[in-house]
């Protein structure tokens, strides 16, 4: 569980169970090849300041990033968005409120908008599977011959 600002909140990522991680990876499978240029070029500028990164390379990056996602089908964007969401928390006070309603498919704070909901569902996939898409990027996990 990780906690984050964001803007002007501070956010809580929970886990995602298994199933959900499975179910995750299955429609985030077709853009995974280009995630990993995105993950890459966020770890490098992770270890300078957050926002020194050469943007012409951020936006080369995140080209087929976009086109990936827009040609997904909108049933695979919305269940990995409405997934992603589910396990997010907003500080309120002393409190942490759920940011999404699974039951209405909806968001629980007028004030967040799109740009904030793929903030925090890229930082949700990337938590819940980046270990395994790390892992097989670096062939741990890979039978023995």
């Amino acid at each position: 569980m990780s906690e984050f600002d964001l803007g002007d909140s501070t956010y809580r990522i929970g886990k995602l169970d298994a199933f959900k991680q499975f179910h995750l990876s299955r429609k985030v499978a077709p853009i995974i090849p280009t995630l990993i240029p995105v993950f890459l070029k966020l770890q490098q500028s992770a270890s300078k300041s957050p926002l020194s990164g050469d943007i012409g390379a951020m936006a080369e990056v995140m080209g087929p990033f976009a086109d990936g996602i827009a040609a997904m089908p909108d049933e695979a964007a919305e269940f990995i968005l409405g997934t992603c969401l589910a396990v997010v928390q907003r500080k309120q006070g002393d409190r942490w409120m759920p940011v999404w309603s699974s039951n209405q498919s909806t968001c629980m704070f007028d004030d967040m908008d799109l740009g904030v909901m793929l903030q925090l569902t890229f930082r949700v996939i990337k938590e819940s599977l980046g270990p395994f898409i790390s892992g097989m990027l670096s062939g741990q996990g890979t039978p023995k011959a």
